[in-house]
């Protein structure tokens, strides 16, 4: 047996356990089950679920309102930029956490608990990589400084914050990479708080989390707080859900938030190089952010196309290890995804549409590109299904 079977076999045996002991408890529902799987995924929960003859039986319990969207969080969420954010209740138990360790408080990612905290008159400063950020929150705010960098380069801070908090994305090495940087700016006897992704979220994860939080000791004590934190459900990852016929349940996505009192900052020695996700154009229509991909790789004759296995151009799957990522040239922030062959050409009609034309106008915009007029009208009905007009 392989390294990666065995791997497999063991967490669907950890899984299963999960979800029998969940199933087994009094007044049990599908929400519940789903919801404390400890980050397995709700497509994967469920087949474990109707395998038992039980998804059925059992009763749904709440699952999100219609009503319940990120819409409040414009520009929309996207996946490419790991942005998950928590709800508002997790937000305030971390601001709440984070004040108990003293200030000033410095937050990598996590901007919802930065203007938490400002909005408190805490002296927080905030890193995030996005610039969509000063235009879904107000980052004016007196006891706010906003930082616009990448937590995987040096910052150009002080080393005097009694607090450091990140949420990174859900990976170890991008984990290791935001823990040494929050040490490098917290003071002597400070504190670093952090997102821990569950034991569930893939095979590895476990043996992944032992790691890291030996790493976190090398610079102090450690404490973990299981199922801390939870996740509103953004856009697309809704609608991987809503077209896998699984309940969507309102924050099913659920983490542990691990403290370390820092007695050794300079403990740890600096993590390799995190692996981009590749170079990509964002634009915004609407709304909606979607990213264009600098090295297409699809046929220049077809402009845009779909990729297998994505049907109505919706990738189902938010997972970084899913193959069908490589062949991605245009993603939007529903999960739409598609290849693209004439790249300037689709670059040229995400700008009009983001300066306010409509698809309709782009049909007798002549462009720049010289697309021929049979083309256009292919790009404008590909862009049109591609950016639905109507909300998930």
């Amino acid at each position: 047996m392989s390294e990666q079977t065995a791997s497999q076999t063991t967490y669907q045996r950890r899984l299963d356990d999960r979800v029998t002991a969940l199933t087994a408890a009094p007044d049990a529902t599908v929400a519940d089950v789903i919801r404390n799987a400890r980050g397995a995924f709700p497509t994967i929960v469920y087949d474990r679920l109707r395998e038992r003859g039980v998804a059925d039986t059992l009763p749904t319990g709440t699952l999100e309102s219609d009503g319940e969207t990120d819409a409040v969080h414009t520009p929309e969420l996207h996946p490419l930029d790991y942005e998950w954010y928590f709800t508002a209740e997790a937000t305030t138990a971390v601001a709440d956490s984070l004040r108990e360790g003293g200030e000033p408080i410095l937050c990598l990612g996590a901007p919802t608990v930065a203007v938490r905290l400002a909005r408190r008159g805490v002296p927080v400063t905030l890193v995030d990589r996005s610039g969509r950020v000063e235009k879904r929150f107000a980052t004016d705010l007196e006891s706010l400084r906003f930082v616009r960098g990448d937590v995987h380069e040096p910052l150009d801070l002080e080393s005097t914050f009694s607090v450091a908090f990140f949420d990174p994305p859900w990976y170890p090495e991008h984990t290791e990479a935001w823990l040494y940087r929050a040490c490098q700016h917290v003071r002597p006897g400070g504190r670093v708080q952090f997102v821990l992704f569950p034991p569930l979220v893939r095979p590895s994860a476990a043996e992944q989390r032992r790691d890291l939080l030996e790493t976190a000791r090398r610079v102090g004590t450690v404490s973990v707080d299981e199922d801390a934190v939870a996740y509103r459900t953004p856009a697309f990852e809704r609608r991987v859900l809503r077209d896998s016929d699984v309940p969507v349940v309102s924050a099913w996505r659920r983490a542990d938030l691990a403290s370390v009192d820092v007695a050794d900052g300079s403990a740890l020695s600096e993590p390799p190089t995190v692996a981009s996700d590749g170079d990509w154009q964002t634009f915004v229509a609407e709304g909606q952010v979607v990213k264009l991909r600098e090295d297409v790789t699809g046929d220049p004759e077809a402009v845009l196309a779909p990729i297998e296995g994505c049907e109505g151009y919706v990738l189902p799957s938010v997972s970084r290890r899913d193959a069908r990522r490589q062949n991605v040239d245009l993603w939007t922030s529903r999960n739409r995804v598609a290849k693209v062959g004439n790249r300037a050409a689709v670059a040229e009609g995400l700008r009009l549409l983001e300066t306010g034309a409509t698809l309709s106008e782009l049909s007798e915009t002549e462009f720049i590109t010289g697309l021929s007029a049979e083309r256009k009208q292919h790009l404008v009905a590909q862009l049109d299904a591609i950016l639905e007009s109507q909300s998930d």
